[in-house]
């Protein structure tokens, strides 16, 4: 829970959960892109005044950050997660590609992704974006081949399992995703997607022969 005090002591402390802003910031940010957010929209859908919004989360760059992350540890960990706690390495593949369908094409938001389809583009005249986009692929990278290790050391993946090359196509075909997604393409249409790119990852990997 954010607590906003006056400065000048008049009036009660604003009180506002952030995570709750932070969710209605990211409909914004996701349906109209960083330029087109402006301060008179965040306000109107948050509730929130300027300053208040300001005083939170230091800038409009500082907001977009915020609710970058908050994105991250909401839809994009669902995807890491269904793929975490699917009982075999193919049955989360397919979970993580599935759960991934929804987050960008799915009933309730905007379509696409609001890491790849509006921070990606600005990432070069915001530093703290950039700082964002240094950051996760190594991330990223890090976890799935934590995964699939472990996987392998269950002798649920063949030893030979070439981790790098199926983490490379992994990335791929999820960026493959988004980028469909964006362009219109129907959530049932990435379903059957998910379902390919699952036999491709395992192919790829060494796990499914021809």
């Amino acid at each position: 829970m954010v607590e906003k005090t006056n400065p000048r002591g008049r009036g009660r402390p604003r009180k506002f959960d952030a995570n709750v802003v932070l969710d209605k910031v990211i409909d914004v940010f996701w349906e109209l892109g960083y330029e087109a957010a402006d301060t008179e929209t965040l306000s109107k859908r948050t509730g929130l005044t300027k300053p208040s919004l300001y005083n939170a989360f230091g800038s409009k760059e500082g907001l977009f950050v915020a609710a970058i992350n908050r994105y991250k540890q909401t839809r994009s960990k669902s995807s890491f997660d269904a793929l975490m706690q699917a009982d075999t390495p193919q049955e989360g593949i397919r979970d993580y590609f599935l759960n991934l369908a929804e987050n960008v094409a799915g009933e309730g938001h905007p379509s696409g992704c609001l890491i790849m389809s509006v921070a990606l583009p600005v990432r070069h005249r915001l530093q703290k974006v950039a700082a964002i986009f240094d950051k996760m692929p190594k991330e990223s990278h890090a976890r799935m081949s934590e995964y699939f290790g472990e996987q392998i050391g269950l002798g649920n993946l063949p030893q030979g399992f070439k981790i790098a090359d199926a983490i490379a196509l992994f990335q791929d075909l999820g960026a493959a995703m988004i980028m469909q997604a964006r362009a219109g393409a129907p959530l049932e249409v990435l379903r059957n997607k998910a379902i390919r790119n699952t036999q491709l990852v395992m192919f790829e990997g060494g796990a499914l022969s021809d």
